[in-house]
């Protein structure tokens, strides 16, 4: 994921707050209540957002346990009739579909209608087979630990240039590739094992995805907004996408999510995106245990990432955090975090995509207001032991050409450095928050976390306001 990193200015201002129980199905005892101020503070936030041109339309929901404390849109759902948004628009929600497919998936196997380790081939006969491709497992796909070639670059091409919507000959066509890895070796995020997951639950329930994910999540949770986008776009409270271009706003029209599933062709509005945290919290559509296994991390040999079934992970200011965030071209982006320890939960969605900022730059300035945060007065400060931390980062390439992402971390007169050496940018300096876990200037609340093994540093995870978001590995020395 790209990011623009603009230094930003955060207005904070003073509420006490009461911590809560650090278990994530615990409710609290005592409920902090957001202060008039803070909620103009937020209200504030938001339309300046639309005010710089960011979104041509967004809505914003805030929970605190069961309780919504905070929902309203801004701008416009639709240019031409001048429909605004508010907090009942339906948005097409992208990855956050994955987190949705994911819950159904659990909700299959304490049905016992599947097990996390059964494999992929079991239930498409007709899935190619590359070498390994046999190992894939169905915890694979939800960890995007199949070593499959992402199929999005080839999705956008003949959408886009062709108008047309694959078969499941075509995906298989095109995923008839040698897989990246061995399943379960490594990481790789994989808009194409969500696809087959979608597959495989259609397969098993003898039912299309849209009353697959309507019967097992929307009802159970009251979710009425809950549905393919295909199937809601049409609806009254349903918004218009746009792109942001160097012309302006481009107004045509991208429904380009009709032919995804599983991996990010749900849609729904931002109350109901708070009542899927609720549901699980609260064990309506899943157990505590299935839970857990939902928010363990990944194995990546002998280290962990925060990635688990379904849900990035992570730790926003020392607390925990959980959730999904998505985005796509034509149709801008969402996001849904939860934070377990003060049982907050936010939940953004925006209309337009290719802007400056997204719903994560929403989110950046909104959650130190509800938490009462200052931005880190940052002291440079030698670094002891900066040289294991020198070297070449790269990412697993998903889309099979090119070169993969890299980062150069340098260590100069006691400070470190992480730089993106595609662009001409001037390296950012790390400041360190923990043992082996950085921050910067430039988005306080954002993490890099090393990975050390045998006392050498293999891998570096980046967190994006408390979310997981890439693991890179260290190149060998």
């Amino acid at each position: 994921m790209k990011r623009n990193y603009i230094q930003l200015t955060l207005s904070i201002l003073t509420i006490l707050f009461i911590s809560c129980s650090t278990e994530y199905n615990k409710e609290t005892t005592e409920e902090p209540i957001l202060s008039d101020l803070q909620l103009k503070a937020i209200d504030s936030v938001c339309q300046a957002f639309i005010d710089k041109g960011n979104t041509v339309g967004l809505s914003l929901a805030l929970a605190h346990g069961d309780s919504v404390i905070f929902a309203k849109g801004y701008g416009l759902v639709n240019i031409e009739t001048d429909q605004p948004a508010t907090e009942s628009t339906i948005y097409p929600i992208a990855s956050i579909s994955k987190f949705i497919t994911a819950i159904t998936t659990m909700i299959m196997v304490e049905q016992g209608k599947l097990s996390l380790d059964d494999k992929l081939i079991d239930y498409l006969e007709d899935f190619p087979r590359q070498e390994y491709m046999n190992e894939i497992t169905i915890e694979h796909l939800l960890r995007h630990q199949s070593g499959l070639i992402d199929h999005e670059d080839w999705f956008d091409s003949i959408y886009i240039h062709h108008k047309k919507v694959f078969t499941t000959e075509e995906f298989y066509d095109f995923i008839n590739q040698p897989l990246f890895f061995r399943p379960g070796t490594q990481y790789s995020y994989s808009n194409s094992g969500y696809a087959v997951l979608s597959m495989i639950l259609e397969k098993i329930t003898d039912q299309s995805f849209q009353d697959v994910i309507v019967e097992n999540v929307g009802t159970p949770l009251q979710m009425q907004s809950l549905g393919m986008w295909p199937e809601n776009w049409d609806r009254e409270s349903a918004t218009m996408g746009y792109e942001l271009t160097e012309e302006g706003v481009d107004t045509s029209f991208h429904m380009m999510t009709e032919g995804m599933k599983g991996d990010g062709g749900l849609s729904a509005n931002v109350v109901d995106l708070l009542k899927l945290v609720n549901g699980l919290k609260n064990e309506t559509i899943l157990s505590e245990s299935s839970l857990n296994k939902i928010l363990t991390p990944s194995p990546i040999g002998s280290i962990f990432i925060d990635y688990g079934l379904g849900v990035k992970m992570g730790l926003y200011n020392g607390q925990k955090c959980w959730g999904h965030s998505g985005g796509y071209q034509g149709i801008g982006w969402a996001l849904l975090a939860h934070y377990p320890e003060t049982d907050y939960t936010f939940a953004a969605a925006m209309n337009t995509s290719y802007s400056p900022e997204d719903a994560w730059h929403l989110r950046h300035n909104i959650m130190p207001i509800v938490f009462n945060l200052d931005v880190p007065n940052y002291k440079s400060q030698s670094i002891q032991n900066g040289d294991k931390y020198v070297g070449e980062y790269s990412s697993i390439n998903r889309w099979g050409d090119g070169k993969p992402s890299v980062r150069m971390v340098t260590f100069e007169d006691g400070n470190l450095f992480w730089d993106n050496p595609d662009t001409e940018t001037p390296g950012a300096q790390f400041f360190p928050i923990d043992e082996n876990v950085f921050s910067w200037k430039a988005y306080p609340f954002d993490q890099f976390k090393f990975h050390e093994v045998d006392g050498k540093i293999v891998a570096c995870s980046e967190y994006y306001d408390g979310l997981f978001g890439m693991v890179r590995m260290k190149e060998n020395e």
